[in-house]
């Protein structure tokens, strides 16, 4: 898929992971996802799929210290979504025994159209992307 040029992204940089702005953030991506013509019935799962990871990135890779998560969604010029969400942690590998927990990475993978995770040694970085109607 081909960024379009003529769609101004959605960035977002050093969100913190506290809930007021990732509620905050979770609006405007809604909000930006209607404006550039996303498909009605994926919204939703954007908004769902994106606040999953931005929580999961300011949970899981800062065990100590302050959460800095960034967010950067792109139209495609062929109707659909790119998103991404960088940390600048660390992976934690998930336990063999989540609980009620760790569930984020399925929800993610089940929402997404295509998602992949790209672990490097600066952080973890979680593609999403939703197709257009052209490409389903």
């Amino acid at each position: 898929m081909t960024p379009d040029a003529a769609v101004t992204r959605l960035v977002c940089a050093e969100i913190t992971g506290e809930a007021s702005q990732l509620a905050d953030v979770r609006s405007r991506l809604r909000k930006w996802a209607i404006e550039v013509g996303m498909r009605p019935e994926d919204v939703d799962d954007l908004e769902l799929a994106t606040y999953e990871a931005l929580a999961n990135a300011a949970e899981h890779a800062y065990p100590s210290g302050r959460p800095r998560v960034d967010l950067e969604s792109v139209a495609t010029a062929e109707g659909g979504v790119l998103v991404t969400v960088r940390d600048h942690g660390h992976w934690r590998p998930p336990p063999t025994d989540p609980g009620f927990r760790g569930r984020g990475l399925g929800m993610i993978r089940a929402l997404a159209h295509r998602s992949e995770i790209e672990r490097t040694e600066t952080g973890t970085v979680v593609h999403m992307q939703w197709f257009g109607p052209d490409e389903i």
